[in-house]
């Protein structure tokens, strides 16, 4: 799968049943050593209204994600 297929899929966390925005607004975080990714910093956009500016992040760990399916990327928290 290319990252240009996945951009657009809303992230989805399968235990609080929050949106964190698309795969587009997460950034990736990788290990140094050997490259492979280590975690997302994805959007906390729980509690916040759409005309605030501040922008909270969370760190999902890679393997946190269960299911990268036809629109959404589901992981748990």
């Amino acid at each position: 799968m290319l990252l240009s297929e996945i951009g657009d899929k809303e992230v989805i966390d399968l235990t609080k049943g929050s949106r964190h925005g698309s795969f587009w607004d997460a950034e990736m975080l990788f290990n140094e050593s050997d490259g492979k990714i280590k975690a997302l910093l994805v959007p906390n956009l729980q509690g916040k209204s759409r005309f605030s500016s501040a922008h909270d992040t969370m760190q999902l760990p890679w393997e946190s994600i269960v299911k990268i399916g036809e629109d959404i990327i589901i992981f748990r928290s």
